[in-house]
């Protein structure tokens, strides 16, 4: 089980819980994420990804700049966005 605290050790970029993602100009897209992370870069999203991939963590990745489908309520894992 991945634990929060390991997270935020392991990566510079931001992470947030519960995050609102309407508050990040991810366009068209409302609802909550139950983790909100946003890398620091290319590195940081491989270690972000290594953990979540060996944790089995779910996880989607987006680019706040490009077009998603996305469902309007609360997304059980984490959300990955990048610039």
């Amino acid at each position: 089980m991945l634990k929060l605290e390991e997270l935020r050790d392991a990566i510079k970029g931001e992470i947030f819980v519960q995050e609102d993602m309407a508050k990040h100009d991810i366009k068209k897209v409302e609802g909550v994420a139950d983790i909100l992370v946003k890398p620091a870069g290319k590195k940081d999203l491989a270690k972000v990804l290594q953990l979540l991939r060996k944790s089995r963590f779910p996880y989607v990745v987006i680019n706040k700049k490009g077009r998603v489908i996305f469902p309007d309520e609360r997304y059980h894992g984490v959300v990955i966005v990048t610039d």
